[in-house]
């Protein structure tokens, strides 16, 4: 008989005090430790540093652990084995006398098969140099179903709601997630495959015919989406639900894309932001437009860390380190995400819940660039911020930025194609001063037609190619 996962109720969890979930973490943080052995990387990592279960007695203890970073999992041909040696596999651990036993029962078998045998795999987005495997087990799938309950209970999606899902089809986490959540809450749901597989017009039509009520996909392609139906006066009005990922978003994009939906009469709806990456196998969902993302204390640990790899007080920035409980399949212990962002640890201000959140503003570190724009020195340009200021004017309707050399000096430029709807005169010179102003650098503007950027982005593909590095 399969153990009960999540013996504590999720509605009594988020009233625990914070100490209370901390001596919980620390539980299960220890049982995690002792199947740690199954992983050939974290085997050789504790041995290495003399590391041993008995040595987590608190929290701070994981601190002697060192970080896993991305290097350490990507896979090349000299190293072909890299990401495979997180995937937790017992059989190079059992006894003579464990194997005679599972050979006699069925029972253990079935329950070894259960937990520890990989049965789905999606990708990391691939910004790094290669796109890494994560494994899942059927008792992984367990923990993405009782994510699903937890963000469905956040966004307050009844069980009667028709459902859009327009992430594109690929090993991706959150098209699967949607999937997994549909299901497993018996939601009816629409999976698309994104504009590629089914084309966006006829998800248009579909969502018009169906009436329905929550849609879910990438900011980019969502915006882009609802300004077609927008323009073609398509009637939207049963959409009460938006449910964005893979993106960050802003309350400009939030303000700009209820206003559009206007034109599609859509005059009430809620947009939520998801958080996630590939390797935590789970996403984090807000409880409202303006909140942080809501941990799960149960199913994770996460540390804040500044550059030198020490820990930050709760409610400064630091990178996101990440240590997952119950999950099997590959599995990781202080993984350094990349993502830059900050720990609330007070209750919700919107629902009360005493669990931590991570404040929605997560930044990609991979989008702070390093630029020579002068000849003096060279500096970093954070496009994550460009992005999100580019996104709230009002009068651009689509834009894509291109980082370029110039011919001269060997220095690096940067272009933004935009597709305004007013004045051409007043919106390049708007769009250098607030970006001279913000960022002390002067873009090249070019206007383009919006749909030669539409089709420049790929907006259809897995994630719209909003920054184009060219430069190498």
């Amino acid at each position: 008989m399969k153990h009960n996962l999540f013996p504590i109720p999720w509605n009594i969890m988020q009233k625990w005090n914070i100490h209370k979930q901390k001596a919980y973490q620390l539980k299960k943080l220890q049982e995690f430790m002792h199947i740690l052995s199954y992983s050939p990387y974290y085997k050789s990592l504790c041995s290495a540093y003399n590391i041993k279960p008995k040595h987590i007695r608190s929290l701070e203890d994981i601190q002697k652990i060192p970080f896993t970073t991305k290097q350490d999992i990507v896979t090349s041909i000299e190293h072909p084995e890299k990401a495979s040696s997180f995937v937790l596999d017992p059989s190079q651990s059992l006894s003579k006398i464990s194997k005679l036993q599972l050979l006699f029962s069925s029972h253990l078998k079935e329950q070894l098969l259960f937990e520890f045998k990989p049965v789905h795999v999606h990708f990391t987005a691939g910004r790094s140099a290669m796109s890494i495997p994560i494994f899942s087990t059927q008792q992984d799938i367990l923990h993405v179903h009782e994510a699903a309950k937890r963000i469905m209970n956040y966004v307050k999606i009844p069980h009667t709601a028709r459902l859009v899902n327009l992430f594109p089809s690929t090993p991706h986490l959150a098209f699967w997630h949607t999937v997994f959540a549909t299901q497993s809450l018996g939601v009816f749901a629409l999976h698309t495959g994104g504009g590629k597989v089914m084309g966006t017009e006829r998800i248009i039509e579909n969502i018009e015919k169906m009436q329905a009520e929550a849609i879910t996909g990438i900011p980019s392609y969502v915006y882009h989406l609802i300004s077609l139906a927008a323009e073609q006066h398509r009637d939207f009005s049963h959409i009460q639900y938006i449910i964005l990922s893979s993106e960050g978003i802003t309350q400009d994009y939030i303000s700009k894309l209820k206003h559009m939906l206007t034109f599609a009469k859509c005059q009430n709806v809620a947009i939520y932001s998801l958080y996630a990456f590939a390797e935590g196998k789970v996403m984090w969902s807000q409880c409202h437009e303006e909140s942080g993302y809501h941990l799960y204390p149960d199913m994770e640990y996460i540390e804040i860390v500044d550059k030198e790899g020490r820990r930050v007080p709760d409610g400064q920035s630091g990178e996101i380190v990440y240590t997952g409980f119950g999950f099997r399949g590959t599995a990781f212990l202080r993984y350094k995400t990349g993502d830059i962002g900050r720990l609330e640890t007070a209750p919700c201000p919107c629902c009360g819940a005493k669990t931590p959140r991570l404040d929605p503003a997560v930044i990609r570190s991979s989008e702070i660039m390093p630029m020579k724009l002068t000849k003096v020195k060279g500096s970093f340009v954070d496009f994550n911020a460009v992005s999100a200021l580019l996104s709230s004017l009002s009068f651009i309707e689509e834009w894509q930025i291109i980082l370029q050399k110039k011919e001269k000096f060997g220095l690096d430029e940067i272009v933004i194609h935009a597709a305004v709807a007013k004045n051409h005169t007043f919106a390049k010179n708007e769009i250098i001063r607030v970006v001279q102003a913000t960022f002390a650098v002067t873009p090249v503007v070019i206007f383009k037609k919006k749909e030669e950027i539409v089709c420049d982005l790929n907006l259809e593909g897995l994630k719209g190619k909003r920054i184009m590095d060219t430069r190498t």
